[in-house]
């Protein structure tokens, strides 16, 4: 099908849902909302990194939610395997709940340096030259450490053009009925990607940031296992328009 008639197809399901009204959830917690979309698209669930429907990427999000949304998750790469652990092992903190766990939870950003556990400032430095995203990394004193870990400029590409060459974003209203919840879905408005030089000079201004989420389990049979939920680039909302153009 031609990009056109996936946007028609998508827009008239989308009608289709909203009509609905609220829906229950089919999972619980915050990533219910999206679960229960896709299922009413009829979309089974995958972790691949191509886009949701037919070449079109569907984000969700709670209408009242100001907070950021994840584009994608890359790897770090580095002269050995598994950066984020060694990150999270060398500048992590305690976890606040299992102590004796490290834990690595930290937005960085290109325009201004994050504070780490009271202790190291993490930065993303972009190096057009060698096309590559750093991440580097003072201590309090600015005193340099170092500057490993690093994404590839061909891979963030690569994932950006997969992933979000078209973008459809969905929002939802949740309400609690008999302790279950319920979504309605009330607005969709449909992206085109700008280009990879966008994105780039919006991470280099501090729109996009990327964010460690490297936690810990609380429970079950896992509890005090590392948890690590990916390294992603995220972006408001309210500038999803500076990296898209919408489409009518």
């Amino acid at each position: 099908m031609k990009i056109e008639e996936i946007i028609k197809k998508l827009k008239n399901e989308f009608i289709r849902i909203k009509n609905m009204g609220y829906v229950k959830s089919n999972r619980e917690g915050t990533t219910g909302i999206g679960k229960t979309f896709e299922d009413l698209l009829g979309k089974k669930e995958d972790r691949l990194s191509i886009p949701d429907y037919y070449g079109i990427e569907i984000k969700t999000k709670r209408g009242y939610s100001k907070s950021y949304t994840t584009l994608f998750c890359l790897t770090l790469n580095g002269e050995e395997e598994f950066q984020t652990n060694r990150l999270k092992e060398m500048y992590g903190y305690p976890d606040k709940v299992i102590k004796r766990a490290k834990v690595l939870n930290n937005n960085v950003y290109a325009n201004k340096p994050t504070l780490i556990a009271n202790r190291y400032l993490f930065k993303l430095d972009i190096d057009y030259n060698e096309e590559k995203v750093y991440l580097t990394i003072l201590d309090r004193n600015l005193m340099f450490l170092e500057k490993k870990a690093y994404f590839k400029f061909s891979d963030i590409k690569k994932r950006l053009e997969e992933k979000l060459m078209f973008l459809a974003f969905v929002k939802g209203w949740p309400k609690i009925i008999n302790n279950n919840t319920f979504y309605k879905y009330t607005n969709m408005d449909l992206y085109k990607l700008k280009s990879f030089d966008t994105f780039l000079d919006l991470l280099s201004k501090g729109v996009i940031r990327v964010n460690f989420k490297i936690g810990v389990f609380k429970n079950g049979e896992n509890t005090g296992k590392i948890h690590d939920r990916g390294t992603s680039f995220d972006i408001q909302e309210k500038d999803l328009i500076k990296l898209f153009d919408k489409i009518d």
